[in-house]
């Protein structure tokens, strides 16, 4: 099991690597400067990542946040942002063809089809690659909630950039700028693994191990961070970059208005998600503190100290009242437990 998580993390690395290399390649062919290859060092953080995976975790991924993927964005990001750029300055839209081989098959390929071709494959390898890798401590549910999660999100990102192709954007260059920053951003949720934190539940649906002060039952758990999360990374600049489009740049059409109407409409039911899961986490949370179980166990957790200032009774009293002392030295846990009838006498007098 520990080799093929180790075949794994290394496979989904070098996919990584090599559509960095080409990314880069592809920007040095266009531009011919040598500073191209300098974004290669992205690929050289994401060697070293490798090795420290390897050695610290035995290959499996880390809990929070995705290191390879952070990397391997950075070496095919930048590449895109210049390309686009360049393609913008130099008004190479559809002229003029570029002959490669791959895999003893020729293509030709517009420049446009070539900047097209490695973004979308960006956010292919980001899906691929997260299914490839080791889950780490994901469960196998979480990674299909994951998945497509992640599916659905590139889906997204892929419509932003189509607003490329909207008339009077590539003549406006602040406008580009705000659009791949935009885009920029809504990569980076692919390196935050928020999902990783819910609770995972026995076959009785409890919480493994019964922890009462558990996120799952807190205002703030991991979902809605995921959900805040979503919107203020992707969502809300989508919808403010197309009313931007809309309001102050005049650039009205058909996919314009229903990708704007479809970011507002995701928004409200997203923040309506945020408000059924905080009344469920404190509906959870009054049903969990009020159980008998969890209060024993709390009772359990916070032990009394035994008596100090014993109040001496009298030979009556006595009688009726056992050596709480003996019984609470003999056994503390479990106190409660062989003197039920005492609760109210040993709160009055520790």
């Amino acid at each position: 099991m520990r080799c093929v998580t180790i075949i794994r993390a290394l496979l989904v690395r070098i996919m990584f690597a090599g559509h960095g290399v080409i990314a880069i390649w592809r920007l040095y062919m266009v531009i011919q400067e040598t500073w191209c290859w300098y974004l290669s060092g992205a690929i050289g953080f994401l060697v070293i990542e490798t090795i420290v995976t390897l050695y610290k975790n035995n290959g499996k991924e880390w809990k929070w946040f995705c290191p390879s993927v952070f990397f391997y964005l950075g070496s095919v990001v930048p590449s895109i942002w210049f390309l686009e750029l360049h393609q913008i300055n130099e008004g190479l839209k559809a002229e003029g063809h570029i002959n490669v081989t791959l895999v003893s098959l020729p293509l030709a390929l517009t420049p446009d089809l070539w900047l097209r071709v490695i973004e979308q494959f960006l956010l292919l390898m980001l899906i691929i690659g997260r299914w490839l890798l080791p889950k780490g401590a994901l469960s196998h549910d979480q990674l299909s909630q994951l998945l497509l999660v992640y599916v659905g999100t590139a889906a997204d990102i892929v419509e932003f950039y189509e607003s490329f192709n909207e008339e009077g954007v590539k003549s406006n260059l602040l406008l580009c700028y705000i659009i791949l920053g935009i885009w920029t951003l809504s990569l980076l949720q692919f390196t935050l693994v928020l999902t990783a934190t819910r609770a995972r539940r026995d076959q009785v649906g409890a919480p493994g191990g019964m922890d009462v002060d558990s996120s799952e039952t807190s205002c703030c758990n991991a979902e809605i961070y995921g959900i805040i999360t979503s919107i203020l990374m992707q969502d809300c600049p989508f919808l403010v970059v197309r009313l931007l489009l809309i309001f102050k740049y005049k650039i009205v059409s058909y996919t314009n208005m229903f990708f704007t109407s479809k970011n507002s409409l995701v928004i409200i039911l997203l923040l309506y998600r945020v408000c059924v899961v905080n009344i469920e986490s404190r509906r959870r949370k009054k049903h969990i503190d009020g159980s008998p179980l969890v209060q024993r166990m709390r009772m359990i957790e916070k032990k009394p100290e035994p008596l100090k200032n014993f109040v001496m009774l009298n030979s009556s009293q006595s009688r009726s009242v056992p050596n709480v002392n003996k019984i609470y030295e003999s056994q503390p846990n479990s106190f409660y437990n062989t003197c039920p009838q005492q609760n109210s006498a040993w709160d009055s007098y520790k």
